[in-house]
């Protein structure tokens, strides 16, 4: 995405309706945007790594 506004303006538009759907047909109940990671810069490339789990780990 060209800017983060545009790219939040497509999660509500274009991502939020595909995993409602898809919410609605597995748990029998919608979805919602709770959760967003924004990474504003990095300093030195290739540094951030972001790791998405399926299990809680820590507290």
């Amino acid at each position: 995405m060209p800017d983060l506004s545009t790219a939040l303006r497509r999660i509500e538009a274009h991502c939020l309706p595909l995993e409602n759907a898809r919410s609605l047909e597995v748990y029998g109940c919608p979805s919602a945007v709770n959760r967003l990671l924004v990474l504003n810069a990095e300093h030195q490339p290739g540094r951030g790594t972001v790791l998405l789990l399926r299990e809680t780990v820590g507290f």
